[in-house]
């Protein structure tokens, strides 16, 4: 895949494509922004054009021998380091391996590329152990740190890398992505467009893991006042995240119902939501809305899940 084949992000794409084509490129990169909306497929394709054999204006050609090895994840230049298990954390075991490695010359790239994926999860010792690589950098190496949560960096990580944001994809591009590349049909691909916040990697998620049963329960417990019947303590950390997402847009579409602007994003639920909309009252569902955010910033702190679904099952 290159620079070509990237759905979306197009200024992203235009600039790193005349930094390939220039040769300006920088030695570390942040690229920041929601999970799934193709920071990870924008690394490869930057660490392909930049070692292409036959580059054609800062894009790779896609066949010759360094974009094929990259393509197979068999290049012995370019590296990507991450979390066993996604959401857990980057040791400084992987990082002393990066470390180890930048200090010798390319095997056969013109450029070692190392590409940390979630690195917001670096633990405090890998992250001052990478901070020493970017502190004496390599002319032959590039690093690109690939994170949704910039702000768990250490500002002097952040302070010596390039940062590049990405942003959501309109739910137009979402849907075409699962009906042109995935076969979803089209009615599921419009309302997985519109769920997924303009990430088609994660409605590809939601699409595998029996979402729509998981929404038709909870949106069945919270219209009907039986908050309990989700019960939450028995639930994983993981389960919580989504969970709570689909409560936050349940919330979020009634809010806009009542507002009378804005597109739902349960397109398949007008009915209930209007229905809904007439039954909570502004405040309430202020309150509810920034509980379940609240509540989800306390997930991502670690927090116990008990008690921060506590507090939220209390603003209900």
């Amino acid at each position: 895949m290159s620079f070509k084949d990237i759905k979306g992000n197009d200024a992203v794409i235009s600039f790193l494509i005349e930094s390939s084509a220039t040769g300006r490129v920088a030695n570390a990169y942040i690229f920041s922004g929601p999970d799934g909306i193709g920071k990870k497929l924008s690394a490869l394709a930057f660490a392909k054009a930049i070692n292409c054999l036959s580059p054609n204006e800062g894009v790779s050609c896609d066949k010759c021998p360094s974009c094929k090895k990259i393509d197979s994840s068999n290049h012995p230049d370019v590296f990507i380091v991450a979390p066993e298990k996604k959401g857990t954390t980057i040791k400084i075991d992987d990082i002393r391996v990066v470390i180890k490695d930048n200090g010798l010359k390319p095997y056969e790239a013109k450029v070692k590329v190392y590409i940390i994926d979630e690195a917001d999860g670096l633990t405090d010792e890998a992250a001052n152990a990478l901070l020493k690589t970017l502190e004496e950098p390599s002319m032959a190496s590039m690093l690109i740190l690939i994170t949704e949560r910039p702000s768990r960096l250490l500002p002097t990580i952040r302070s010596r890398c390039q940062i590049v944001n990405f942003f959501p994809l309109d739910a137009a591009m979402v849907e075409e992505i699962l009906t042109a590349s995935h076969n979803i049909d089209g009615v599921k691909a419009r309302l997985l467009g519109r769920i997924s916040c303009g990430s088609p990697g994660r409605a590809l998620e939601l699409e595998d893991n029996d979402f729509f049963d998981k929404r038709e329960r909870i949106i069945k417990a919270l219209s009907s006042d039986t908050f309990s019947y989700l019960d939450f303590d028995k639930t994983p950390r993981s389960d919580l995240r989504a969970i709570l997402n689909i409560m936050l847009t349940w919330y979020r579409d009634i809010m806009v119902m009542k507002a009378g602007d804005g597109k739902l994003m349960n397109v398949d639920k007008k009915e209930l939501i209007s229905t809904e909309a007439d039954r909570i009252g502004f405040e309430k569902l202020d309150n509810v809305l920034k509980r379940i955010m609240l509540t989800q910033t306390y997930l991502d702190q670690s927090a116990n899940p008990k008690l921060a679904i506590t507090a939220l099952g209390l603003a209900l």
